[in-house]
């Protein structure tokens, strides 16, 4: 495709502890968090009570956009902060898959490569099926972050209390992600040499 492609993708973080509560010895929750329930790639039911980071993701691996919500919140809300509108196609998993975000991808002329879904007593057909899976060797590029962030930078549970606190934090990650990502392109190409005019 020419042009930039976006990937859309989120991860549970599970939440810190305010301290324990006064005469009980027990770590208070952070309020502001939530539980995210998802089926993990077993169809297991997974629960993490904390918060959700979305990233918008180049084919690259530059990240051009991230939210941080309570884990409760639905993947799909954010995806207006998260999609930029100058993007040539946006690649998302099943749960970005609503009319909403189809039409207003139709209306920046942003090709829809956002995997279907299929409901109770409607099931995807065998061309959806097909066509999700060819999505899906794009779409996992937009997993690499969050491996980033959990495996190198051990992110996966926050040292932080609050929603804002987070959303800066988070903020950081992504600073540094872009940084170390730049430079591994500067080691692999070098500098892009200017094109003389004239």
């Amino acid at each position: 495709t020419d042009g930039r492609i976006n990937i859309i993708d989120t991860t549970p973080i599970e939440a810190g502890n305010q301290g324990p509560e006064k005469g009980r010895g027990q770590p208070k929750r952070d309020l502001e968090a939530g539980w995210h329930v998802k089926a993990d790639s077993r169809g297991h039911m997974k629960s993490t009570y904390g918060y959700s980071i979305q990233t918008n993701v180049d084919e690259d691996g530059f990240i051009h956009a991230q939210t941080v919500t309570p884990g409760n919140a639905h993947d799909g809300t954010e995806c207006d902060t998260l999609l930029l509108g100058d993007e040539v196609a946006l690649y998302a998993d099943a749960a970005y898959s609503s009319r909403a975000t189809l039409k207003k991808l139709e209306s920046f002329g942003i090709k829809d490569k956002v995997q279907r879904k299929g409901y109770r007593g409607h099931p995807l057909s065998a061309a959806d099926l097909i066509r999700n899976d060819k999505i899906a060797v794009t779409r996992s590029g937009g997993e690499r972050p969050f491996t980033t962030y959990k495996s190198r930078y051990r992110l996966a549970r926050t040292r932080l209390i609050g929603l804002v606190r987070n959303m800066i934090f988070y903020g950081q990650a992504v600073i540094v992600h872009n940084i170390q990502n730049g430079a591994k392109f500067l080691l692999l190409y070098g500098l892009l040499e200017a094109k003389q005019v004239g």
